[in-house]
């Protein structure tokens, strides 16, 4: 069975701006989903923020395919009011962060993939770099 991770939003962003230096590990991480040796999940509150970011950098029409094109990799989980509630259980310092550790529980996430991983201590699910995630699944290189 594969593993399943929830992506943060910061790592959907490196691919997408090709962020350096943190593109080649998000494009890694995609490819292992790409081919079904992952599962990868996004909170569905990512979204808006993934489509505001895109646009405010590459326009409107390259935010909407940014979208659709992540959405051919990730499933969507859903932020409802037990996710929130949940979140704000975990008395972590940035909602964003509870949020999506609360969804990542939600899904029974192997890892949360971040390039934030000291923000999450207070989740029930670890968060993992997109390196240590590679490792995980044993596709390093």
């Amino acid at each position: 069975m594969s593993k399943r991770f929830l992506i943060d939003t910061n790592v959907v962003l490196d691919l997408l701006l090709a962020r350096e230096p943190f593109v080649a590990d998000a494009v890694h991480i995609f490819t292992l989903a790409e081919s079904k040796q992952i599962e990868l999940y996004l909170s569905t509150d990512a979204i808006s923020t993934v489509f505001y970011i895109v646009s405010r950098n590459k326009g409107r029409a390259a935010a909407r395919q940014a979208v659709l094109n992540t959405l051919d990799f990730v499933s969507l989980a859903a932020l409802d009011e037990a996710c929130v509630l949940d979140g704000l259980a975990l008395y972590m310092p940035d909602m964003e962060d509870a949020l999506v550790a609360a969804v990542a529980h939600r899904v029974d996430a192997d890892a949360i993939i971040t390039r934030n991983a000291k923000d999450f201590k207070a989740s029930l699910v670890p968060a993992v770099s997109p390196r240590e995630a590679i490792a995980l699944v044993g596709a390093g290189g």
